[in-house]
């Protein structure tokens, strides 16, 4: 009797181990998988008419993983889409007699992380495209589209394509009912799958740095050309004299666009060096131009790069601190010089990005994906932002005047956040990127900094 607890044992321990290894392979890259379900319905939804769907009600169906899914129709002017959407809980507030109450409630967004939404056409029923949402945030996923007798691919983030019409070697088709798994095997090669997730608890000092900066937004104001020099003095950035403060605003921190971002490096350098930093280093020009030629002679008589050199000098500077060694700009790497889009898609259709343009910067229509590939690519940076508009008046002239301070990071819950402060306020990212798109001819130029939880900015201490 013994010997065949044993064997039952023996056995029992192999397929409980055998289940954990399938599990694991079948769930292996942590997205909510629907392909056992979605083999279900080839005929009563995926292949079926529109009128046939609409006959349906929506339906709950569960997979051997035990994860719940729901399949709903969702129609629009010209197409119509089959979605097959993981169950996810949201809390509600619930008012009544005794007050308010925190309920939690099933839902099934149609853009979760694990959705499927399968497209066509109402007018012949053919296909249109495939979309696989493959991370936390409903603006990154993957799409297929019929190519043929095979099928394409594109990988999506906030709009900007970092993969576009990868081929695939099998029928659109097969795709409908193919697994997560299959699906990364299938394109693991060709396509960035490192920016559909990130690595928890790497935003620790990002959080603490705009936490800390929030608290004393109340105390700042704009005032031009105002900074504070290496000893705490009130100074103008164009001339290095005193800056007597407007009588409104004594009691306060008194600064500019780029003096408010070296207030933000200061809270970095000064634990570590005892002071914050000087003046001269960082109006130091880190762009050559012919002397005799257009822009040459247009520096002569006004900087037209004064956000760019100080915002490279600013980083070269905060590097050196941290390194404890002097380097110079051209030496540090500072620069942010990624290019991980090919296109992106605007109200005028999929255009071709210009990608980084030396001295010049980004253009706005992509900075939101590029923060976000920034975010998982270099977790504990933030950057400066140096903001290349149109001259008011010549609009010949292209002019960095004004910088900004952005800290990109997921929280504990794997959402994406963009915070960015500028002029001694916090924007959010739509009006940041109003602010922006609003100048023709707009660029933002990145340079990176490390983030530190050793940051104490002028006027935190011993509040």
């Amino acid at each position: 009797m013994k010997s065949c607890k044993k064997i039952f044992a023996a056995v029992f321990s192999a397929a409980a181990l055998l289940m954990s290894s399938l599990y694991a392979e079948y769930n292996s890259l942590g997205i909510p998988d629907s392909a056992e379900i979605r083999k279900t319905i080839v005929d009563s939804w995926l292949n079926q008419d529109l009128e046939g769907i609409r006959m349906q009600n929506s339906q709950i169906r569960a997979n051997k993983a035990g994860e719940i899914f729901q399949i709903s129709l969702e129609e629009q002017s010209d197409v119509f889409a089959v979605y097959v959407s993981p169950r996810t809980q949201i809390n509600i507030d619930v008012y009544d007699s005794t007050g308010v109450h925190t309920v939690t409630e099933d839902a099934y967004p149609v853009n979760a992380f694990g959705s499927w939404m399968y497209v066509r056409s109402k007018d012949d029923g053919k296909p249109e495209y495939l979309r696989l949402y493959v991370a936390k945030n409903s603006d990154v996923y993957i799409q297929f589209k019929p190519h043929k007798n095979v099928s394409t691919c594109d990988f999506v983030i906030f709009n900007s394509f970092a993969a576009q019409n990868v081929p695939l070697g099998i029928p659109f088709e097969k795709l409908l009912t193919s697994s997560v798994q299959e699906i990364y095997n299938l394109t693991k090669n060709s396509l960035p799958w490192n920016y559909s997730g990130h690595i928890q608890n790497q935003y620790e000092s990002n959080i603490l740095m705009v936490k800390t900066i929030r608290t004393y937004l109340k105390d700042i104001a704009y005032e031009n050309d105002a900074m504070y020099d290496e000893t705490g003095k009130s100074i103008s950035i164009t001339t290095g004299t005193s800056h007597i403060p407007e009588e409104r605003n004594k009691g306060k921190l008194v600064l500019s666009s780029c003096g408010f971002v070296k207030w933000v490096v200061d809270g970095l350098v000064d634990p570590i060096a005892g002071s914050y930093l000087k003046r001269g280093p960082l109006i130091e020009s880190t762009v050559e131009y012919n002397p005799t030629g257009y822009q040459g002679n247009l520096n002569n008589s006004f900087n037209t790069n004064f956000s760019l050199d100080w915002t490279r000098n600013l980083a070269a500077a905060a590097l050196s601190v941290r390194a404890k060694r002097t380097y110079l700009y051209k030496d540090t790497g500072v620069d942010v010089t990624v290019e991980p889009f090919t296109a992106v898609y605007t109200s005028k259709g999929v255009t071709n990005t210009a990608g980084y343009i030396k001295n010049t910067g980004y253009q706005p229509d992509n900075l939101k994906a590029l923060l976000y590939v920034l975010a998982i690519t270099e977790p504990d940076y933030f950057y400066l932002a140096a903001i290349r508009q149109t001259d008011r008046k010549s609009s010949e002239v292209k002019v960095f005047n004004d910088a900004a301070v952005i800290f990109p990071f997921f929280d504990k819950n794997g959402t994406f956040h963009i915070s960015v402060f500028m002029d001694g306020e916090e924007l959010k990212y739509n009006d940041f990127e109003k602010y922006l798109v609003k100048s023709k001819d707009c660029f933002v130029h990145l340079t990176r900094i490390k983030t530190s939880s050793n940051f104490y900015p002028m006027g935190l201490k011993g509040r």
